[in-house]
């Protein structure tokens, strides 16, 4: 199933409250629209730590070999989300770690790189950066699907909080908060840093329950 830019938007904006206004957008950023979604029986309190990698993933159909590093989104606007990431980790009273510390917590951000099914990217594309990865590995939602809809429009940002405490190389890996800032990476290298910030902050914003 693909769903365009406009019809996910609108998919979305059922699940989240947004403001609207009469006739046409003043500009792209109006129609940027923050999803969030969590495993409801996780209590994100138990972890202390968490780590996010040096550069933000751009996910693609093409397949890459284990331990190749993918391609990355450009070096303004992904030191800017992940500083926006960071920030809001260390404010909820988490302390950022090496992924070599045992980080309770991971954070992956990454980019889809065309309106494709998205949530079962190969896991491939991160064991290249976390430490002690096993094959056969996968997503697990746990309590929740990550979006009414299998696929993410092109210049979405998307976040996934993994669960490391307990991990295994035979394990699932646990996503227990999932973020989509819609269509925010498609427009100008100073639209794009602002707005993905706006979206991750917003993100944090409707998410209370991420707290030490």
């Amino acid at each position: 199933m693909k769903f365009n830019l406009t019809s996910l938007a609108l998919v979305l904006g059922l699940l989240v409250s947004i403001g609207c206004a009469p006739g046409l957008p003043e500009d792209a950023t109006t129609l940027d629209v923050v999803y969030t979604n969590f495993n409801p029986d996780f209590d994100f309190a138990q972890g202390t730590t968490f780590a996010i990698p040096e550069n933000v993933v751009i996910v693609n159909e093409t397949p890459i070999s284990p331990g190749q590093q993918p391609p990355f989104l450009d070096f303004v606007a992904g030191r800017s989300i992940l500083g926006a990431i960071r920030s809001n980790m260390l404010a909820r009273g988490f302390t950022q770690v090496s992924q070599f510390d045992n980080p309770d917590y991971i954070l992956l951000p990454s980019v889809p790189e065309s309106n494709s099914l998205f949530f079962n990217y190969n896991w491939w594309f991160w064991d290249w950066w976390i430490p002690n990865l096993g094959s056969g590995l996968g997503w697990l939602y746990p309590g929740y699907q990550p979006l009414v809809s299998s696929s993410v429009s092109t210049g979405s940002l998307v976040v996934q909080l993994v669960n490391m405490k307990n991990v295994s190389p035979t394990n699932q890996l646990e996503v227990d908060w999932v973020v989509i800032v819609n269509g925010a990476l498609t427009g100008s290298q100073t639209s794009n840093t602002e707005r993905a910030v706006a979206g991750v902050n917003q993100a944090f914003i409707q998410s209370p329950y991420i707290q030490k």
